[in-house]
């Protein structure tokens, strides 16, 4: 095969892999109400490719509406221990450097005593719904990605940018998070958009090692577990935490 035909179908095949990941921006008669209820969305859900997000965009001229759904309790667990951060990137790529964080997630002093574990999946099914509420049932706090040096923090509702958000717990256990986000809260002209790259990325669990350089990496051993249980893997001397790697999910959403 002539080298410059197959330098083509490289590049047309990484075309079409780039374009799987487009979706076009949702249409609506009346924009949603930010409220936590999203039956106002005229549309099926946006599923990313480990079913552990659903989600939609939508834009008119002045404003970006986001929707999001996880359900999947370990990614929910994130969310609710670490944060999550909501990042855009006006090139349409990877690694937005503006957006919000909310929610923010617990302090980091509250895991210095005890590292957080995830809920044991057979947890009766009441009290993990119930742990999974009282995880957001406090989250009032929102901050600011790529305004400032360091982000800004500020309440929820005393945001003066126009930038509305909530996450809410359905009794299922289900979180359901909806966005609004002006377009000029992040100085992003709309006009010269023509796919904007939206993320979403969980927090996660980053355990200090005070025994070992932090640059040495990770050094995987095998351990007995306690009886009738698997061994366990230890990293630098520390039990592997299923919290250690975020959630993640993007999609480019091509403007209207």
């Amino acid at each position: 095969m002539p080298k410059v035909f197959f330098f083509f179908l490289v590049l047309l095949s990484a075309n079409a892999f780039a374009q799987k990941n487009i979706k076009e921006s949702v249409s609506f008669e009346k924009p949603p109400k930010i409220d936590g209820d999203v039956s106002d969305w005229p549309c099926d859900w946006w599923i990313d490719p480990d079913g552990k997000f659903f989600c939609n965009v939508a834009n008119d001229a002045e404003n970006l509406y986001v929707r999001l759904k996880v359900a999947e309790d370990l990614t929910q667990q994130k969310i609710g221990l670490f944060g999550l951060s909501l990042k855009l990137n006006p090139k349409g790529k990877r690694k937005g450097k503006v957006g919000l964080k909310y929610p923010v997630g617990k302090d980091a002093s509250e895991f210095k005593k005890n590292e957080p574990q995830a809920l044991d999946k057979g947890t009766n099914a009441i009290s993990m719904v119930q742990m999974k509420k009282e995880l957001i049932s406090d989250v009032e706090v929102v901050e600011l990605i790529g305004l400032a040096k360091e982000n800004i923090v500020s309440s929820r509702l005393g945001l003066a940018n126009g930038i509305e958000a909530i996450i809410v717990a359905q009794d299922d256990g289900a979180y359901l998070y909806e966005a609004k986000i002006p377009f000029k809260a992040f100085r992003i002209n709309k006009s010269e958009v023509s796919v904007l790259g939206v993320e979403f990325e969980t927090g996660r669990y980053l355990p200090q090692n005070k025994n070992t350089n932090a640059n040495t990496g990770y050094s995987p051993t095998s351990r007995p577990g306690a009886y009738g249980q698997q061994p366990r893997m230890y990293y630098n001397n520390y039990q592997y935490n299923a919290f250690s790697t975020p959630g993640y999910y993007f999609v480019g959403v091509t403007l209207k």
